[in-house]
């Protein structure tokens, strides 16, 4: 009987500790990296978090299949569910096709928590003509670094 209520006790502490971890999830940061295989014109990004008025993305180790010029617009989109999305403003991107990282950033984004995405503008000469593949993305949203 003695036994049974220890278990008992134990199983409750359990979930009780599993259920506070559900509720309080610890915190992602919303820098992220990842890659592009096989983008044209209008493909966009994930969307992520920032939280302050700056957000910076880096391409290394671009190539545009097809493409006759070495470089990609990247535009930056204020993302809204409901609403139309709100353009940031573009950067072209032409380091990362000759062996260094392309960088570009925004200091324009609205204070407060917005939901952020990018998009390939125009990849090379445009007109969907091209696939962009990028090795690395890196997104940071901290003027900090």
């Amino acid at each position: 009987m003695q036994i049974s209520r220890s278990v008992k006790r134990a199983g409750a502490a359990l979930a009780a500790t599993a259920a506070l971890v559900m509720v309080n999830p610890s915190t992602a940061s919303a820098n992220w990296s990842s890659y592009i295989n096989s983008w044209t014109d209008g493909e966009k990004s994930r969307t992520w978090e920032d939280q302050g008025t700056y957000s910076q993305i880096q391409f290394t180790d671009c190539f545009a299949q097809y493409g006759t010029t070495k470089s990609v617009v990247v535009k930056l989109w204020h993302y809204y569910s409901v609403l139309p999305n709100e353009s940031l403003g573009t950067k072209t991107f032409t380091a990362c096709f000759d062996g260094s990282t392309s960088n570009g950033q925004w200091t324009n984004v609205p204070s407060g928590t917005n939901t952020l995405q990018f998009e390939a503008d125009k990849v090379a000469q445009g007109g969907s003509c091209c696939l962009l593949n990028v090795g690395t993305v890196y997104v940071d949203t901290s003027k900090s670094d």
